[in-house]
């Protein structure tokens, strides 16, 4: 429209110019007019587009989402130092700065671009979700947020990867918004270009066009030098952040030499910047032994553009300071541009202090682990050093019993044996907290009849309730579920325990066992309750600790070591339960134990009683192994009474011996022996067919399981615990006195 105006003011003034010369200048001038006021708003235009470019250059995105990731750094840091004990007001506040931070990039004007598209809504959509799934816990009690510093720590690592995005897309959303306004600016400063034009040729002066050059001359020398000036404050800033950095900062060109050393970099490795700049970075401060390995990325990297190394994020590796000491530190290189050069920028952080405090964390944990070895070796000697007397004072008492003593000394045996069996009571519940403690291997989940299973438990105990004048009733509610997957052995120490303790703290009362299926479920419900003293509400925290006793005081009238219910409690965790407590002082208590018991189908022959052995009691010849001069004496003794034959052995070497003289129908045999010991014994017995078709059973102090299974592996048939009673013998002897021969004979027809 402008350029078909000027062409009709030309045409009409070359029509007017032979007559009208004053109509020609009136016509000049008002078409000068009408171009300078086109000029004047074409002007006004362009300013307000250099306006708009001043202010977005103005207002610089690149600072704030520094700041973001910078916030979020500090948040990192403090969040690891409170792990490591450090105070939770650091990470408070920390978390805080981040979360106002975050609010610039939720309502400020200059990111609404940002906002605008479905990627940054969605990340800033993210980063703000994952700050208030924390927000409550910042806010809320110390234990709380110690206890999700971990969660925290994991989730600010992933907030930092969605802050880089943030801030890619910010620069992104920045530099199109810039680009458009610059593209106004072009297309307003080209039409005033061609109004200038457009007036130059009206004047017909070459003055004004070389006016009109000069003047676009100076238009794009000030664009030119704004743009430097931005471009110097932004590499200012971004030196400011370097030099600033907690992590060491270089740069490198493709040479390998490099090009800036920030402030971090000299207190690591000891250098001046000035000592630094242009010297190569694998010489300077890479480890002779890894040195090849950078400098073969780079020029990988330079050659076919692979990343392999780069694209690892941190990897680990040994640096060298000026002194020439080598470090560990974190490595993580990002290849960049400057102006048409290709640079690499590398991020260094010393991890000198991490690797040591993951040395002491092995070795505390090693020293753990010694000690816990060293505390199972010690009760496993004391178990064996505290049993071995034990079997003697056991064993004499019980041939005291058959000397035909006085009522009177018959009651001081009587007290003498209650004392030696608490005793030996008390060396089991140590021996097995410690096993429950190490987590030694239970057995494993059989089929098996709950209900069979409780009765015998109670009447088991009807002796010991009637004692004290106890009432000891069962009420099981199981009906057709009786039949449960589980562990009956370790069900049964529960409820043994549980029932033990409800007697001795009850007299003249009444204890009752319920059990019964929770309905729809897997669960089994024990419930043990007495009429006895209670307990007050202040000792129900304490009772199931180790080595707690309520009655500590001189006159208390029941024993024990405090360890019952703390490995009955032991016992139910590690059966997947929940045992609880509810008691009133004076009026009795109750412990509920619940259990995962799965109802199992009733296997043939479940319920039918074991087949006990009738054979007679013949005299057997039975070889006796024993270095303790007087357990192997009253063993000897003991047996002798019973009617058998009975030949005796000191140690290893003699029963080996004794094996290869005579014949024997069962080998009892002692496992801690000097020289030859008794697994060794029992190897050579086997290894030279010297007593074939006889079983050899342990008899030993050990009562650890692993110390069993070793010993069953060298060839035994079973192990017997000591101390060991008469009539435990007389079922050993009929149990493994020839059974061997016999089930072997009876295999071998069947086969």
């Amino acid at each position: 429209m402008r350029i078909s105006a000027t062409r009709k003011a030309l045409q009409l003034r070359g029509k007017l110019a032979p007559s009208a010369p004053k109509s020609v200048v009136i016509f000049t001038a008002t078409a000068l007019v009408a171009l300078l006021f086109v000029s004047v708003l074409l002007g006004r235009e362009f300013l307000r587009h250099l306006d708009d470019l001043s202010s977005i250059t103005s207002d610089d995105p690149q600072w704030s989402t520094a700041q973001v990731e910078v916030e979020n750094l500090q948040l990192q840091l403090a969040a690891q130092r409170a792990l490591e004990g450090g105070h939770l007001d650091l990470v408070r506040l920390k978390f805080d700065i981040l979360y106002s931070r975050l609010g610039d990039f939720r309502e400020g004007r200059l990111y609404s671009g940002l906002r605008s598209t479905n990627e940054g809504s969605t990340v800033l959509t993210r980063i703000q979700g994952r700050l208030d799934n924390f927000a409550p816990l910042i806010d809320g009690p110390d234990s709380a947020l110690r206890d999700a510093l971990p969660e925290l720590t994991a989730e600010l690592v992933v907030i930092a990867l969605d802050v880089r995005t943030m801030s890619l897309l910010t620069l992104s959303t920045h530099a199109q918004i810039a680009n458009a306004r610059k593209e106004g600016l072009a297309h307003s400063l080209q039409r005033l270009g061609l109004v200038v034009m457009t007036l130059v040729l009206a004047l017909g002066l070459t003055a004004l066009v070389i006016g009109m050059l000069y003047h676009r001359g100076r238009v794009l020398t000030a664009t030119s030098d704004a743009a430097a000036a931005r471009m110097n404050a932004v590499a200012a800033r971004m030196q400011a952040m370097v030099t600033s950095s907690l992590d060491a900062i270089l740069v490198v060109d493709t040479r390998g030499r490099i090009m800036s050393f920030n402030g971090a970099a000299e207190s690591v490795f000891g250098y001046s910047r000035e000592e630094a700049t242009g010297r190569k970075l694998a010489d300077l401060i890479v480890s002779d032994h890894q040195r090849s390995e950078i400098l073969d990325a780079m020029a990988r990297f330079l050659a076919t553009g692979e990343a392999q190394f780069m694209e690892q994020g941190r990897v680990r590796l040994d640096a060298k300071r000026k002194s020439g000491e080598v470090f560990p530190v974190e490595l993580s290189i990002t290849p960049s541009h400057f102006g048409y050069d290709t640079v690499f920028v590398s991020y260094l952080r010393d991890i000198s202090d991490r690797i040591a405090a993951e040395a002491e964390l092995t070795n505390a944990r090693d020293n753990a682990l010694d000690g816990e070895r060293a505390k199972a070796n010690l009760l496993t000697v004391m178990s064996h050093e505290m049993r071995t007397p034990l079997n003697g004072v056991l064993g004499s008492m019980e041939l005291l019993e058959t000397t035909g003593m006085t009522p009177e000394q018959n009651s001081y045996l009587h007290a003498m044996r209650i004392s030696g069996e608490l005793l030996l009571h008390h060396v089991n519940e140590v021996l097995e907290l410690s096993q429950l403690e190490a987590g030694a291997a239970s057995e494993q989940p059989r089929s098996f009849d709950l209900e069979e299973l409780m009765h015998g438990l109670v009447v088991s105990q009807q002796a010991t309730a009637r004692a004290d004048g106890n009432s000891l009733k069962l009420r099981c509610r199981l009906n057709r579920h009786r039949n449960v997957q589980g562990r009956p052995l370790k069900i049964q120490q529960v409820i043994l325990n549980l029932l033990g303790n409800a007697l001795k703290f009850t007299n003249n009362g009444t204890v009752t066992v319920k059990v019964e299926r929770q309905a729809d479920s897997e669960l089994v419900e024990f419930l043990i309750s007495d009429t006895g003293v209670g307990i007050s509400a202040a000792d129900l925290e304490r009772i199931f600790e180790e080595f707690v006793t309520l009655d500590t005081s001189y006159g208390r009238t029941s024993e024990g070591t405090g360890l019952g219910l703390a490995i009955t409690r032991r016992l139910v965790g590690a059966l997947g339960g929940v045992i609880e407590a509810e008691s009133e002082l004076g009026e009795g208590s109750i412990f509920r134990v619940t259990l995962p018991l799965p109802m199992a189908m009733a296997m043939e022959g479940q319920n039918k009683t074991m087949p006990t052995l009738t054979e007679t009691q013949a005299p057997k010849r039975l070889l006796v192994v024993e270095d303790n001069d007087i357990n192997r004496v009253l063993m000897a003794k003991t047996l002798q009474r019973l009617g058998h034959q009975v030949t005796t052995a000191a140690g290893g070497g003699e029963a080996v011996e004794a094996a290869a003289e005579g014949k024997f129908d069962l080998i009892l045999m002692d496992i801690s022996m000097p020289g030859v010991d008794g697994t060794e014994a029992c190897r050579r017995i086997r290894a030279r067919k010297l007593a074939v078709g006889v079983n050899i059973v342990a008899l030993t102090a050990h009562a650890a399981a692993d110390d069993h299974a070793r010993i069953l592996e060298s060839g035994f048939a079973e192990v017997a615990i000591k101390p060991i009673s008469r009539n435990e013998l007389v079922q050993l002897i009929s149990r493994r006195s020839g059974v061997k021969e016999q089930s072997e004979l009876a295999l071998g027809k069947e086969d």
